[in-house]
C-alpha cells in the first residue's frame, strides 16, 4: 500500500468549507445571470420604444415574421393585386377620371398602410364609394380638383387624429352604417346604367341622373348592353364556385382550384374582353361598344400638389377652390375612415384606435395626392378575399404595390381593350354584396326606433346625396341620445313590505339634469293616484352619475310632497342605497331620509303608516319587536 500522509484535521475541514462556499457562490452566479436574463427579458421596454410600437404597427409582427406568414400572404397579395387593378380602373371612371389615376391610388396607399396600418385586413385603395361621393364635388371642374381633394381630405384626416377627435365617430351607429352602404350600393348601380346601356353624362345626384336617363334612353347601345350582361353573367357564375371551395367534401384541389378562380373573377372577365376587343379590332377599324378611356403607360411622377389651379378658362386660387368643393373636404374624410372602422369592427379583435387609423389614412391620402392619386380608404370586397386567402399580416399590401406598379410600367395601353361595359359589371357586382334589406326588417320586428333611423338615413342619402344622409343620421342619432338622457328608464309602482304599500322609484343608468323633471313627474304622477298617503321610496343603486341641478331637483322633490307648509303633513322620501358620494350632493330636508339597509326602510315604513293610520298601535309594537326595540306596556 502506498504510505499515508498525515494531513492536519483543521486543515481538511477549513478546505471542505472553502469548496462548498465556492460551490455554493458558483451557483449563485450561475443563478443570478439566468435571473438578470429574465429580468431584462421582463424589464419593461424604453419610453420611445413603446411609442414606436404603439405609432408604428409594422414593428409588432415583422420581428415574429416566418415563411408560413410569408406564402399566405405572398398568395393573398397576388391575389388581391389582380383583383384591384380592374376595380381600380372602375373606381376611377366613375369619379369621372382616366383610369390611371385609379391605379396610382391602388399603389401607394397599401405601400404606407403596410408600416402604419393597425388592421390587418384592411386593403386600402380606390372605392366605389368614395368615388361616387367625390364626383359630386369635382363633376364638370378640372381634373386638378380631384387631387387636391385627395390631398386636403388627407390633411383633415391628420388634424382629425391628432386633435384625438376620433370619439365622434362613436356617434355613428351601426343602423346608420348599414343604411348608409347600401343607399351607396343603389346609388353606384344606378350610376352604372347608363354606362351599359352606353350613354354618356355625368351629372351629381340621384334624380338628376335618373331624369336625364329617361330623356336619353333612345341612345341606348345594344353592343353595350350585350356586354355588360354577359360580364355579369359571367362574373355571378364565378362566384357560385366559392361555395364548391366551402364544400368539404369536394377534394382538396378542386376546392383550392374554384376558390382562386372564384376570387379572380375580375381580372378573368378583364382579360377575356380585353382580348375580344383586341382580337375584333384586327379586322374591323370600329368596334361597337365603347372602350375605356386612353392610359399613358408610364410610372408617376412624386410632386406636392400646388394649391393653385390655372387652366385656359380660369384661374383658381386656394380660397376659391375652397369654395367649389364645398363640404366635400369634411364628408370625403367621413365616407372614407367609417370604411376602415367597419371593416376592423368585423376582426377578431374588433377593436380600432380610430385616431390612429384617421393618421394612417390621411397619410395614405396625402401621399396619394403626390402621385396625383384620386381618394382611398378600404373596401369590403378586399376584406373579403383578404379573409378567404388567409392574410396573415399586412405584408400583402406589399406585393400588391409591386404588382399595380408593374401593371402602370408595362400593361396601361392595353387597358385601353376593356369595354367600359365590363368595368360597370364589375362594380355592380362587387357593390351589390352591400345591400342588406334583412336588418331593416329585423328592426321592424325588434326595435321601431332604430328601423326609423335607419330608414330616414337610407331614404336621404339616397334622394339628396350620400354627404347629405350622413350628417342628417349623425344629428339624428345625437338627438337620440338626448332623448335616452332626458328621458331614462324609470320604473314606478307599488310595492309592498309586510303589508306596508309604498311607492318604489327604481331609476337606471345616470340622472342628469335633462332627465329630473321627468322623475319628478312620474313620482308626482303616482303620488296623486295614491292621494298622497304612501311613503316614495327612490332606490338608487343603479345610478352611475347625478350632477348637481338633478339632485337639486330630487331635493325639490321632497318639497313637492309637502301638501301644506308644515312636514308633519308631508309624504316621506326615502333614497335607498344611494351612492355615499352622490348623497353629498343632496340637501337633506325635513321629510328626507337616506336608507343604506332594508331594515332600516321597514322601520321608516312602519312609522309612517303609524302615523298615517295605516296600521294599529299592536301591530307597530309587533313591527318594533321584531326590529329588535325593547317595548315598554303600561
Amino acid at each position: 500500500m502506498y504510505p499515508q500522509l498525515e494531513v492536519d484535521p483543521e486543515l481538511t475541514e477549513r478546505t471542505t468549507k472553502v469548496r462548498l462556499l465556492s460551490s455554493h457562490s458558483d451557483a449563485q452566479v450561475a443563478l443570478g445571470a439566468n435571473s438578470d436574463a429574465k429580468a431584462a427579458k421582463r424589464a419593461p421596454q424604453p419610453k420611445w420604444k413603446r411609442a414606436l410600437v404603439r405609432h408604428v404597427p409594422v414593428f409588432q409582427w415583422l420581428p415574429g415574421y416566418n415563411m408560413e406568414w410569408g406564402i399566405d400572404d405572398l398568395i393573398t397579395g397576388i391575389t388581391l393585386g389582380l383583383t384591384i387593378i380592374p376595380e381600380s380602373i372602375a373606381c376611377a371612371l366613375l369619379a369621372g377620371l382616366p383610369a390611371r389615376y385609379g391605379l396610382c391610388s391602388a399603389f401607394i396607399g397599401p405601400l404606407i398602410y403596410l408600416i402604419f396600418g393597425s388592421i390587418d385586413k384592411v386593403i386600402i385603395g380606390p372605392t366605389s364609394l368614395v368615388a361616387l361621393v367625390s364626383v359630386q364635388f369635382t363633376v364638370g371642374r378640372p381634373i386638378e380638383f380631384a387631387f387636391l381633394l385627395t390631398f386636403l381630405s388627407g390633411v383633415v384626416q391628420i388634424i382629425m387624429g391628432a386633435l384625438r377627435i376620433g370619439f365622434v365617430f362613436e356617434f355613428i351607429s351601426m343602423p346608420v352604417i348599414k343604411a348608409f352602404s347600401s343607399a351607396t350600393a343603389i346609388l353606384v348601380i344606378e350610376s352604372q346604367i347608363k354606362v351599359l346601356l352606353g350613354i354618356k353624362y355625368l351629372v351629381p345626384g340621384l334624380i338628376s341622373s335618373v331624369s336625364t336617363l329617361s330623356s336619353r334612353i333612345g341612345e341606348a347601345n345594344m353592343a353595350d348592353l350585350v356586354m355588360g350582361i354577359c360580364a355579369i353573367i359571367f362574373l355571378l357564375l364565378l362566384e357560385l364556385l366559392e361555395r364548391v371551395a366551402r364544400c368539404q367534401k369536394r377534394s382538396k384541389a378542386l376546392r383550392i382550384c374554384c376558390r382562386y378562380l372564384s376570387t379572380s373573377r375580375n381580372t378573368l372577365i378583364v382579360f377575356i374582353a380585353g382580348i375580344v376587343s383586341y382580337i375584333w379590332l384586327g379586322y374591323r377599324e370600329q368596334l361597337p361598344y365603347s372602350l375605356s378611356p386612353s392610359a399613358i403607360s408610364s410610372l408617376p411622377n412624386f410632386t406636392v400638389p400646388s394649391l393653385t389651379i390655372v387652366t385656359p378658362e380660369r384661374s383658381y386660387s386656394f380660397w376659391q377652390i375652397l369654395q367649389e368643393l364645398k363640404v366635400g373636404i369634411i364628408v370625403i374624410p367621413i365616407v372614407g375612415i367609417l370604411t376602415n372602422i367597419s371593416i376592423g369592427k368585423l376582426t377578431p379583435k374588433g377593436l380600432v384606435d380610430t385616431n390612429h387609423e384617421l393618421l394612417t389614412v390621411g397619410l395614405c391620402n396625402m401621399f396619394g395626392s403626390c402621385v396625383q392619386a384620386m381618394p382611398s380608404s378600404g373596401a369590403f370586397t378586399r376584406y373579403a378575399i383578404s379573409t378567404a386567402c388567409g392574410l396573415k399580416t399586412p405584408m400583402a399590401n406589399l406585393y400588391l404595390g409591386i404588382i399595380v406598379l408593374l401593371a402602370l410600367s408595362f400593361l396601361s395601353p392595353y387597358f385601353n381593350y376593356i369595354p367600359e361595359a365590363t368595368l360597370a359589371a364589375i362594380l355592380i357586382c362587387s357593390i351589390f354584396t352591400l345591400l342588406d334589406f334583412k336588418l331593416p326588417l329585423r328592426l321592424w320586428r325588434e326595435s321601431k326606433r332604430d328601423f326609423g333611423i335607419w330608414l330616414l338615413c337610407f331614404c336621404v342619402c339616397v334622394l339628396f346625396g350620400v354627404e347629405v344622409g350622413l350628417f342628417v343620421s349623425i344629428i339624428v342619432t345625437a338627438l337620440h341620445l338626448l332623448f335616452l338622457w332626458a328621458r331614462p328608464e324609470i320604473l314606478v309602482r307599488i310595492q309592498e313590505m309586510e303589508d306596508m304599500q309604498y311607492i318604489s322609484v327604481l331609476p337606471g343608468n345616470g340622472i342628469y339634469f335633462p332627465a329630473i323633471n321627468h322623475l319628478r313627474s312620474l313620482v308626482l304622477k303616482a303620488c296623486t293616484q295614491a292621494d298622497f298617503k304612501i311613503t316614495v321610496v327612490i332606490d338608487g343603486h343603479k345610478i352611475t352619475g347625478l350632477d348637481y341641478t338633478a339632485a337639486q331637483g330630487i331635493s325639490k322633490l321632497s318639497s313637492d310632497l309637502c301638501r301644506q307648509s308644515d312636514a308633519s303633513s308631508s309624504i316621506l322620501l326615502i333614497l335607498y342605497r344611494f351612492p355615499e358620494h352622490l348623497q353629498h350632493l343632496i340637501d337633506v330636508t325635513d321629510n328626507l331620509v337616506f336608507c343604506e339597509s332594508e331594515a332600516k326602510v321597514k322601520e321608516f315604513l312602519t312609522q309612517e303608516s303609524l302615523r298615517n293610520g295605516h296600521i294599529n298601535l299592536t301591530a307597530h309594537i309587533r313591527a318594533s319587536i321584531d326590529l329588535g326595540y325593547k317595548i315598554d306596556i303600561e
